[in-house]
């Protein structure tokens, strides 16, 4: 946070204009335009730190997340509101499809309409860093929808998990990172501690018992599950350790306990699909032309609104009265 605070004195107060915008969107406009800026620097840095350790970009640096960090300590630790613990929604496709609406789509459309540059130039200062169209409103309406409202109703990370741009592209390259928590001795004792302090609804156990360390892309290596492990079972790693595996009984346990993270309901996947139609739809249509105000309530808005229709059609359906079928043993 204190990185962008003085990357914006730096351009707007004292007027030096060497380094642009860092965002995403400045990558992908300067691709679509034969230009190399910031943004690309940026995210080619950010994608070899990937390689290296994973994404630990989303769990150490990113800037909105650093502001999701100090939403949730504020809510949680200071408040005392609780959080939903059990998520309903995590499936993945969600935060690629906001994406390819942000920035791939505009870029391929870009390239299909006006073709490929035909040559690159560097030019660092390519575009207003914190600029464009945002306007006081849209971004009061980004910090609160995006900030306290989805946390509320999703839990922690919701952002990270279903909606970042940023972490879909991130989550490309996430297994190939070299460093990852891993099992460092046999001490494990299937406590499932680690799954149930992990903010990003990894499997944390279930990726243990089946490979010996954590792949999962939804991985940000936070290392609270390392800190809370009571037998010091686990740790960021860059090498896997050899002959290392649960015990019988921890395995048991570690089946148990990720068992339910395995399971997709029919609801997670009714919510997925409404979103992305309604998403993409909006985003061919309507986009160009809606107000800032309008695209930067969208993809946080539509999740909360067809989760609420969805959750109130379950409930409905639940208290009907029409006859259910019981399961016998």
């Amino acid at each position: 946070m204190l990185l962008m605070t003085i990357h914006i004195v730096t351009w707007y107060v004292l007027g030096v204009h060497a380094v642009g915008s860092i965002g995403i969107e400045a990558l992908f406009s300067g691709l679509s335009r034969g230009v190399l800026n910031t943004g690309f620097a940026f995210w080619m840095l950010a994608l070899i730190s990937v390689l290296l350790f994973g994404r630990a970009f989303c769990g150490w640096f990113c800037w909105f997340g650093g502001y999701i960090d100090l939403v949730e300590w504020s809510l949680c630790d200071r408040l005392k509101i609780k959080l939903p613990r059990v998520l309903p929604l995590y499936l993945a496709v969600i935060p690629f499809v906001a994406l390819f609406a942000k920035v791939y789509g505009s870029l391929l459309i870009n390239w299909l309409e006006k073709g490929v540059p035909p040559s690159f130039v560097f030019n660092l200062a390519d575009t207003e860093p914190w600029g464009g169209q945002q306007t006081g409103l849209s971004i009061l309406i980004t910090a609160i929808l995006y900030g306290p409202i989805l946390l509320y109703f999703f839990g922690r990370h919701a952002w990270c998990r279903y909606l970042c741009p940023i972490g879909a592209l991130l989550k490309l390259f996430n297994k190939f990172g070299l460093g990852k928590v891993r099992l460092v001795n046999k001490d494990c004792n299937g406590c499932a501690k680690c799954n149930r302090v992990c903010d990003m609804q990894v499997d944390v156990l279930g990726n243990l018992k089946d490979r010996g360390q954590v792949e999962s892309s939804d991985c940000i290596r936070c290392l609270k599950c390392t800190d809370e492990c009571p037998m010091g079972a686990i740790a960021f790693r860059m090498n896997q350790s050899k002959g290392i595996a649960l015990t019988a009984d921890a395995a048991r346990r570690a089946e148990k306990s990720s068992l339910k993270r395995r399971q997709l309901s029919a609801l997670d996947i009714s919510i997925a699909s409404i979103w992305i139609c309604i998403s993409l739809l909006f985003t061919f249509t309507a986009r160009q032309a809606a107000s800032q105000e309008l695209k930067a309530a969208m993809a946080a808005g539509l999740l909360l609104i067809v989760y609420g229709a969805a959750r109130l059609a379950q409930l409905a359906w639940r208290q009907s009265p029409l006859p259910r079928r019981s399961s016998q043993r």
